[in-house]
């Protein structure tokens, strides 16, 4: 399989091979490859919420559950209203 590299990363592959990390670009490609692969799997399947994660993002929210409260009124006086007038 062939393919072209910017000069960045021809001088990035040389540099992993001369320090004696690689022992040729098929190596560095390789493992390139399996980190990229590692990462979209977390990023498509990550690990399931621990308990206490859970708790965190399922928990009553104090203030936004008063400013639902103020909304759900709002809009049950506007439909009495609405009713009222529809009675006339």
């Amino acid at each position: 399989m062939a393919f072209a590299l910017a000069k960045e990363n021809e001088a990035f592959i040389k540099r992993m091979i001369s320090s004696g990390r690689f022992g040729n670009q098929s190596e560095i490609v390789r493992e390139a490859l399996r980190r990229m692969e590692r990462e979209e799997m977390t990023y498509l399947n990550p690990p399931p919420m621990t308990a206490e994660q859970a708790r965190q993002a399922f928990a009553p929210d104090g203030e936004w559950e008063k400013v639902e409260r103020a909304a759900v009124r709002k809009s049950a006086a506007s439909l009495r209203r609405v009713k009222r007038w529809e009675d006339l």
